[in-house]
């Protein structure tokens, strides 16, 4: 009888080292330091997309921010449906923008989710019916 391969990521640079966070069953590498930023679920790569979604999906766009230092043109503004959710927000470090899939960036302030897409297909994507 085989057992599955269990892999624990931690990698290492010369400024800092990624532990996974996990969170909601993901498990999430963030830097600050360097920006990399990881998503595996059961220690195997994760697709961004599925990583955001399932952290984020419950989250209500609340409204549409100017960029001022971000690395998109616009930033959209979220809300947490509640304290629980509010939590996933610890994975990612604050006040940092991390690009958290191609071309799309995130921050938080502890209360809201920012998201930058810098891909107009993104901006329609996470806009649409809102």
């Amino acid at each position: 009888m085989s057992h599955p391969l269990v892999i624990v990521v931690t990698m290492k640079t010369e400024t800092c080292r990624h532990i996974p966070i996990e969170v909601a069953g993901i498990e999430i590498i963030s830097c600050d330091d360097c920006g990399d930023v990881a998503w595996y679920r059961s220690g195997e790569w994760l697709d961004p997309a599925e990583g955001m979604a399932e952290l984020f999906g419950q989250y209500d766009l609340v409204g549409r921010l100017d960029s001022l230092s971000a690395p998109a043109p616009e930033v959209l503004l979220y809300r947490p449906p509640n304290r629980k959710w509010r939590s996933h927000l610890e994975a990612f470090p604050k006040h940092v923008w991390l690009e958290v899939a191609p071309d799309l960036w995130l921050s938080h302030d502890e209360e809201h989710l920012l998201l930058a897409p810098a891909n107009p297909i993104h901006l329609e994507n996470l806009t649409r019916g809102a």
